[in-house]
């Protein structure tokens, strides 16, 4: 094919087509939940790992608060976020299995919380504590679609464990890389809760893992917040770290 042929198609918007076809046709054995299982990959670098989070959060375009958080991974039942920032000093989250808790010095006992309840910004406790989907969702082909020139799956989640952090997602996923690309996310009354679009991915140790989303709200406009993630790493904790009773020992 000449340079001027494929100038021709791109211009008439014939090839995006063309490789959708052909990502298709490498992709059609996987079933909804084994693409659903792919796609957790590129956000979840090793079984067990440390992540550090930065927050920012924008309202009507101006940069609002900030918040840094380091993660720490322990299979796809247990996280356990510290909170950096200084007026949260000593502030823990500790997710385990369905259940979710808060640790505040001041309290002295963990607090039970929910993972749809903010954390900061448009980002719940959940987007940050629980970011295994084939864990929480059960998955359903809707269609294919081309998404910012991108052929994806798109596809229909819905919660089928209680610790979930939401209860529909529409979820598209790129084809050839089972990258998320981006995520619709409804509550249980239908209303249209936020999007989440999965905006870069960069090679960390290895492996492509995603280290920037973007959450916007679709019930509070001009409402905005950017997760940015660094300095992924492998790495093992002890258990005790992941017990709610051991929560005011961690420093």
């Amino acid at each position: 094919m000449t340079k001027t042929i494929a100038a021709l198609l791109t211009m008439t918007f014939l090839i995006p087509p063309f490789i959708e076809t052909y990502a298709q046709d490498k992709s059609d054995n996987l079933s909804a939940e084994q693409i659903l299982q792919q796609s957790d990959i590129s956000r979840n670098g090793w079984n067990s790992y440390f992540v550090h989070t930065t927050i920012e959060n924008f309202v009507d375009g101006r940069k609002d608060d900030v918040g840094r958080f380091d993660v720490m991974i322990n299979g796809s039942n247990k996280t356990l976020v510290k909170f950096l920032n200084p007026d949260e000093k000593g502030e823990y989250l500790l997710m385990v299995d369905n259940d979710m808790w808060i640790y505040m010095p001041d309290t002295r006992k963990p607090i039970r919380i929910t993972p749809l309840q903010r954390l900061m910004g448009d980002a719940s406790n959940g987007d940050v504590a629980r970011t295994r989907y084939a864990e929480d969702y059960s998955a359903t082909f809707l269609r294919d679609e081309v998404l910012d020139r991108t052929p994806c799956y798109v596809l229909d989640l819905k919660a089928k464990r209680d610790g979930a952090t939401y209860n529909h997602i529409v979820y598209w996923v790129a084809k050839g890389t089972d990258r998320p690309k981006r995520a619709e996310i409804y509550l249980t009354s239908g209303k249209h809760y936020k999007s989440i679009d999965f905006d870069k991915y960069e090679k960390v140790n290895g492996r492509v893992l995603l280290t920037q989303m973007t959450i916007t709200d679709r019930l509070r406009n001009g409402r905005t917040t950017i997760m940015k993630y660094d300095s992924y790493a492998p790495k093992n904790f002890p258990e005790k770290y992941f017990n709610k009773d051991y929560l005011e020992n961690l420093r």
